[in-house]
């Protein structure tokens, strides 16, 4: 028997909503973004509901956001798609996208989602982001679409089209995108972040100050470095005790002896306890 792996079959089926034409006969598909909620003193969770009135197998969500907030997790855990076979979030932070498919039956028979025609209980989706700019008071969050392989915002269900199964795709209207952080981040007093973390500094590239986003779970010693191309220590910008919170620094260009460093890559690291993390920034006069 000829093998055929799951991601050749994903891949097949997440091309269909971009082949075939939109066919929603109904009442019109919504794809809705609520209220922001912090979980944390610099992370928001957005959810994510669909309402439709098709019995859904399928749907392919490719979204981008814009600048100031980084997306870090996408859960399904406990929505309406929890049962799908196919739950996959493709997240690229470099770009601001993320290419979520979801599958219903892949392998094993399961039931098609069934219609909903509000949001109470429309939840497929829980968007984390964390806020890499502390001045933002809101972002956006908006459907892309590509080729080779084609994704564009698409509902996948089945019709009857005279005696046959037909998969066809419906296109829905997007509400609620535009996301308000209504909340400063400093107001979350008492939320003690779950993990440590090292944001994207923001803005990047950057001149000349950017500002790094940090969490530390637990307190002790904390230590955030950078280095240039070569792994020369250039500037430290954090060696204290800290208590367990969400904090950020500014690194203005300058190095540990108060020169301004040149234009180029930098990486910037912190350390804290047994956790440790890098990320790249470009410095561009």
């Amino acid at each position: 028997m000829r093998r055929i792996s799951f991601v050749a079959v994903l891949a097949c089926f997440l091309v269909v909503p971009a082949i075939v034409g939109a066919a929603d006969m109904g009442n019109t598909d919504k794809l809705i973004f609520g209220d922001a909620e912090w979980i944390s003193q610099n992370e928001v969770m957005v959810p994510v509901s669909v309402v439709h009135d098709e019995a859904l197998v399928g749907m392919d969500i490719p979204l981008k956001w814009s600048e100031g907030v980084t997306l870090t997790n996408v859960s399904f855990e406990g929505t309406r798609v929890d049962y799908f076979d196919a739950k996959i979030a493709n997240i690229d932070e470099e770009n601001n996208k993320v290419l979520i498919g979801l599958i219903s039956m892949v392998y094993a028979p399961k039931d098609a989602l069934k219609a909903a025609v509000d949001t109470d209980n429309a939840k497929i989706a829980e968007l984390t982001f964390r806020i890499d700019d502390a001045n933002l008071t809101q972002f956006e969050i908006t459907p892309f679409e590509t080729r080779n392989p084609g994704h564009s915002l698409s509902l996948v269900y089945n019709r009857n089209d005279g005696g046959k199964l037909v998969v066809d795709n419906a296109n829905p209207v997007v509400e609620g995108n535009t996301i308000a952080l209504a909340k400063n981040p400093g107001d979350a007093a008492g939320i003690t972040p779950t993990a440590y973390s090292l944001g994207q500094n923001y803005p990047n590239p950057f001149n000349p100050s950017t500002t790094i986003s940090y969490s530390i779970k637990n307190p002790g010693n904390v230590k955030i470095s950078i280095y240039n191309v070569l792994g020369q220590n250039v500037r430290t910008l954090v060696d204290e005790y800290q208590e367990a919170n969400a904090y950020t620094v500014v690194w203005d260009g300058m190095d540990n002896a108060g020169n301004t460093v040149s234009s180029g890559v930098y990486f910037y690291r912190v350390e804290a306890g047994d956790y440790s993390a890098i990320r790249k920034m470009v410095l561009m006069k």
